[in-house]
């Protein structure tokens, strides 16, 4: 029975360790501060979701105004990193899995 139970522990302290080597905290910097904003995003280069504090806005205000007459959304673009923002203004488009 005792070896049972040292078993047991040998492969919890096992695992442990494994997951804290494979999968280790995000550092600080990745991390959302006070006064970011959390919610997601689309870029508009891509397409895909991203927190707004982890990608790059953009404000343009000499965008037109949208259909519903939205000035403030119009002049704000997103993206995900400084490639997909300069790829947007070369005027190039998103190729998945190029």
């Amino acid at each position: 029975m005792f070896a049972v139970i040292i078993v047991i522990l040998i492969i919890w302290a096992s695992m442990w360790a494994f997951y804290k080597f494979m999968y280790p905290r995000p550092p600080k910097s990745m991390m959302p501060k006070e006064g970011d904003v959390t919610t997601p995003r689309q870029c508009d280069f891509c397409g895909n979701s991203l927190a707004e504090y982890r990608g790059v806005l953009e404000t343009k205000p000499s965008l037109a105004t949208t259909s519903d007459g939205n000035t403030e959304s119009a002049q704000e673009l997103f993206f995900c990193n400084y490639e997909h923002q300069a790829d947007f203004h070369a005027g190039r488009t998103y190729k998945p899995y190029a």
